[in-house]
């Protein structure tokens, strides 16, 4: 159990160094990137402070899964079951929570590009939008990765669970 517990934690510190090493190797001696548009740091320092914030809440909520999900396995190796309903419960909301969270935020923002458009008849070129839907496409992803990440740990959990308990 330790064992595999050390494993996930190597493997998301591997991928979270893996992803630092990407964004940077990503960029061009002026700073810009290549190709495809600007880097996930980029978007996010040049967003809003309510999508920054709500960013860093979803991907607090994926971490804190994370957490969650090894300390209870730990701990049902001497408890069979008794003491996983909190956790399961945290990670059964967030499972629909940060994706709902994520798509309700990504209406109001897309409301608002929308709105840009309207209210400044001379319709910019797709640039002048473009960092308001990377806004967008960084929200969803940090709810559906909360989102995603919370369904893994509590059908994972629940599934130790009933076969501990049985």
């Amino acid at each position: 159990m330790e064992r595999m517990m050390k494993a996930i934690a190597g493997g998301l510190a591997m991928a979270a160094m893996a992803a630092m090493a990407a964004d940077a190797a990503a960029a061009e001696p002026s700073g810009k990137s290549f190709c495809c548009g600007a880097k996930l740091s980029m978007t996010f320092a040049e967003a809003g402070w309510e999508v920054r914030l709500l960013s860093v809440i979803l991907w607090g909520v994926a971490i804190t899964a994370v957490f969650i999900w090894l300390h209870t396995l730990a701990r049902l190796g001497t408890t069979r079951g008794v003491g996983a309903v909190r956790p399961l419960a945290f990670l059964r909301a967030w499972t629909l929570g940060g994706p709902l969270l994520a798509i309700s935020h990504s209406a109001y923002l897309m409301m608002n590009n929308f709105v840009a458009v309207y209210a400044y008849p001379p319709v910019a070129s797709y640039q002048a939008y473009a960092p308001g839907l990377a806004e967008v496409s960084m929200v969803l992803w940090a709810g559906f990765l909360a989102g995603g990440v919370a369904a893994l740990a509590h059908a994972h959990l629940k599934g130790r669970v009933l076969s501990a308990s049985s």
